[in-house]
């Protein structure tokens, strides 16, 4: 099974809580490495005054996570798909967490280096006021 259907498999029907919940996407750029900062500003081609922020991938992924009081079967069991999909990606070699963009609107690229030297993760949105 190649890495891109075992994220899709692990990603497939997760959604990352934010203000506005948007799906987790797996992707595989064949070709390109992402390893900083200005790797990802190149492979997206993104202008140099618009901000990125790196954070660790468990803490990114720590309210997806987490189990709070409360939770229910479904929480529950979404909560170990994404434990599935963190450890997962934490094979990837140098993986990072890129949050790209300001204001309320959010990307977030989680991108690591795939075993065959091409760049790969996942992918989401975020909303924050």
């Amino acid at each position: 099974m190649s890495l891109l259907s075992e994220l899709q498999d692990l990603a497939k029907g997760l959604v990352f809580l934010s203000e506005s919940d948007a799906p987790v996407k797996p992707f595989h750029w064949r070709g390109i490495v992402v390893n900083s900062e200005a790797t990802l500003r190149e492979a997206l081609r993104l202008e140099p005054e618009i901000p990125i922020k790196i954070v660790r991938v468990e803490a990114f992924f720590s309210p997806m996570t987490t189990p709070q009081a409360g939770d229910d079967d479904e929480a529950r069991a979404d909560q170990a798909r994404f434990a599935a999909l963190v450890a997962k990606l934490l094979t990837l070699k140098d993986v990072q967490v890129y949050r790209v963009g300001g204001g309320p609107e959010l990307r977030a690229f989680v991108v690591g280096t795939s075993p065959d030297g091409d760049a790969a993760g996942v992918r989401t949105r975020l909303t924050e006021t």
